[in-house]
């Protein structure tokens, strides 16, 4: 079983709209709300291609029944951890264009006992899984060494980490040696807190966290594909594809992590996470894609070895 873990449950809205003009008013063609997040999402598609997933993680009080209801509606199983105030929002504006605008909120403070709370919760869960896949930013509040903790945790019971984070708290946790530590190009240069600009550059901030501590990398690249660092480096490509990017990460999180747990070497799980992520963008919300277009797409993805004999 994969558990997700969420600390920064949200409600997400989508608008679907014919053009986005600041300062207009606009007719909705379409509109959706559902629990999310990026760890929810990551379930929602691990689901969708016939994995096994327990939802959890942090939520307002006020949401937590509302929000488990609608998971279990969905077909997800679910265990939240309820803290004071109400939970956060998302609002994404997809146009027909395919040009999509978010606007996110912070979500309620969390208390050092709430935060300790939280990870005797999880600590209980991890006597199910398989895998865990930690995704999302943290909420106002949370300590430094969160991540570092829950990580630590899953060692404990001999369970492996796919890590979805960015900044301190992202850096706290190579310590712990996650299994994966996945980011995209903005997120790679706020937790090196360098400039990255290029494709190179790219690569060496992976090498960088790769030595600091995980396992392997993934640095995803939007439509110009991902790097992926263990003790070698792998690029992985496709062609441009359009559609609503929204969640195209966590579709790549949810394939890697399927993909892992059935013990698939590295390199034949960038390529399966690829393939989810471009299959997710034909859909309209985060947290959607169809089995059959994922298979479609995996021929359209190129995994080759760039570099050998990486040193920690």
């Amino acid at each position: 079983m994969i558990l997700t873990v969420t600390a920064n449950v949200a409600i997400d809205r989508t608008y679907v709209i014919d053009h986005l003009e600041v300062g207009a008013v606009h007719k909705v063609s379409q509109a959706f709300a559902h629990t999310g997040g990026k760890g929810v999402n990551v379930s929602r598609c691990v689901m969708s291609l016939g994995g096994d997933t327990l939802v959890t993680g942090l939520i307002g009080r006020a949401g937590l029944e509302d929000a488990t209801r609608e998971l279990s509606t969905s077909g997800l199983t679910a265990d939240l951890f309820a803290v004071d105030g109400s939970p956060r929002q998302t609002v994404t504006v997809t146009a027909e264009d395919g040009t999509t605008t978010a606007f996110d909120e912070t979500g309620p403070s969390v208390t050092a006992q709430e935060w300790a709370a939280f990870e005797q919760h999880i600590a209980q869960l991890l006597d199910q899984a398989d895998m865990m896949v930690i995704a999302g930013s943290l909420p106002p509040g949370t300590p430094e060494q969160s991540l570092a903790n829950l990580c630590e945790q899953a060692n404990r019971h001999q369970v492996p980490v796919i890590l979805d984070a960015r900044g301190a708290a992202m850096r706290a946790a190579q310590d712990q040696k996650p299994l994966v530590a996945k980011l995209n190009r903005a997120e790679l240069a706020q937790t090196l807190d360098r400039r990255i600009t290029s494709e190179d550059d790219a690569i060496e901030g992976a090498i960088a966290l790769h030595a600091a501590g995980a396992q392997h990398v993934i640095v995803t690249l939007g439509e110009n594909g991902a790097i992926g660092v263990s003790d070698e480096v792998w690029r992985v490509t496709h062609p441009a594809a359009a559609g609503n990017p929204i969640g195209a990460g966590d579709a790549f999180s949810a394939g890697l992590a399927l993909a892992l747990t059935n013990d698939a070497p590295f390199e034949q799980a960038l390529t399966e996470g690829a393939a989810a992520a471009l299959a997710s963008l034909k859909t309209p919300t985060a947290g959607q894609l169809d089995a059959n277009d994922m298979r479609a797409t995996l021929s359209a993805v190129e995994t080759h070895l760039t570099r050998k004999a990486i040193s920690r």
